[in-house]
C-alpha cells in the first residue's frame, strides 16, 4: 500500500470549507482610548510572509484568510512606540483575539513581548478540540490514521470494530461525536471534504499532518450538510528552511519475540509489518513559495486459517440422508 501527498499550486476553484484563521482586535492607548489608522502587521514567523491592516475609526482591526502558523503581531501610530506580539499561535479556522495597548513614544522605540500570547476566540460558540504538531508527532497512533485522534475527545466513541488503518475507508467515519453519529460525520482535508457517501476517501501520512480538530456542536453554516461532527485535518507546508522526517515501523521475526516460547522446535511468527516514509519541505523562492511533499509504504502480511465444510458426493445429488447436524453426532432425519 501506497500513500503520497502532496502540496501543489493549482488554478482550479472548487467550494469547500475554508480551513484558514481569522486574527483580529482592537488597537488602544495607556488610557483604553481607541487609536485610528494604527499600522498592524501580521508576519509568519516561518515563511516570513506578512500582511499590513489599518484599524478602523474604533481601533479594530482584522485579518482574514490566515493561514494556521506561528506569528508575530506589532502595531505602530505616530507618538507612540511601536509594540509587537511574538508566538501568536493560529490554529486551522482559529478566531483569535489579540487587543494591542501602545504606550506613548518615539517610532524608533518599541515593546516586544516574547511570551506566547493566550488564545482568545469571542466570536464561535463551538465546542472544539485541536490535536497540534506537538502532540500529533508525540502521541503513539498505531494504525497511522490521523483521524483515529479524535478518539481523544471525551465526547467521542468508536463504533468500529476492526484496527482503524488509513486505507480502511470504513475506519474515518465510524464514530459518534456528542451523539448517535455514526457514518454521518463530515471529513475535511485543508476544507476540501473526504467523504464517498458515508465513507472517507483518504487519510494523509501522519508526518503530512499540521492540525486535527474535532468540532462536536454549534457549529458554522458552513458544515451544515452533515448529521454529525466535524473532523478536520490540516496538512503542512513548507518554510524558509528545509525541513523533512523519516521513519520507520516493523514487524519482523528477526527483531521481534517468538509467538509461543513453549513450542519445539521454535516456529517464527508468519505475520510482516512494514511502514516507511519520509516527508521533506523547502522554499522555491523564499518568503514568497513553498512546496511539501510527503510518502509513506505500507507492506503487510497477515495469514489466517479458515475451516470450511465442503459437500459430500451424496449431497451433490441431493441426498442429505447422511449429513450431520452441527450440535448433533446423529444424522438428521
Amino acid at each position: 500500500m501506497h500513500r503520497f501527498a502532496l502540496l501543489a499550486i493549482a488554478t482550479v476553484c472548487i467550494q469547500a470549507q475554508d480551513y484558514r484563521a481569522k486574527v483580529q482586535g482592537i488597537v488602544t492607548d495607556s488610557t483604553n482610548a481607541a487609536i485610528p489608522n494604527a499600522r498592524v502587521s501580521l508576519r509568519n514567523q516561518n515563511t516570513g510572509i506578512e500582511m499590513q491592516r489599518s484599524s478602523g475609526p474604533v481601533g479594530s482591526y482584522l485579518f482574514d484568510f490566515v493561514e494556521p502558523g506561528t506569528y508575530t503581531i506589532t502595531a505602530e501610530s505616530a507618538g507612540f512606540a511601536k509594540t509587537s506580539q511574538q508566538n501568536v499561535t493560529v490554529q486551522t479556522r482559529a478566531d483569535v483575539t489579540i487587543n494591542l495597548a501602545l504606550s506613548p513614544g518615539q517610532l524608533a522605540e518599541s515593546i516586544t513581548v516574547t511570551d506566547a500570547a493566550p488564545q482568545l476566540q469571542f466570536n464561535s460558540s463551538t465546542r472544539e478540540l485541536t490535536i497540534d504538531r506537538k502532540m500529533l508527532s508525540e502521541l503513539p497512533v498505531k494504525q497511522r490514521n490521523p483521524f483515529s485522534l479524535a478518539l481523544l475527545d471525551p465526547a467521542v466513541v468508536n463504533r468500529y470494530g476492526s484496527e482503524r488503518n488509513p486505507f480502511f475507508m470504513w475506519s474515518s467515519s465510524s464514530i459518534d461525536v456528542g451523539g448517535s453519529t455514526n457514518r454521518k460525520n463530515d471529513l475535511l482535508l485543508d476544507g476540501a471534504p473526504l467523504q464517498l457517501n458515508q465513507k472517507g476517501s483518504y487519510a494523509p501520512p501522519m508526518d503530512a499532518v499540521q492540525e486535527f480538530s474535532v468540532q462536536q456542536n454549534s457549529v458554522d453554516a458552513e458544515f451544515g450538510h452533515s448529521a454529525g461532527g466535524v473532523l478536520s485535518l490540516s496538512i503542512k507546508s513548507g518554510t524558509n528552511s528545509v525541513k523533512g522526517s523519516a521513519y520507520y515501523f516493523g514487524r519482523n521475526p528477526a527483531f521481534n519475540a517468538v509467538t509461543n516460547s513453549y513450542t519445539r522446535p521454535r516456529v517464527p511468527n508468519l505475520i510482516r509489518n512494514h511502514i516507511g516514509g519520509g516527508s521533506i519541505g523547502a522554499p522555491i523562492k523564499k518568503n514568497k513559495i513553498f512546496n511539501f511533499a510527503s510518502y509513506e509504504l505500507w507492506r503487510t502480511r497477515e495469514p489466517r486459517n479458515t475451516v470450511r465444510t465442503m459437500p459430500t458426493d451424496l449431497e451433490r445429488n441431493g441426498d442429505f440422508s447422511r449429513s450431520l447436524n452441527r450440535s448433533l453426532s446423529e444424522t438428521c432425519p
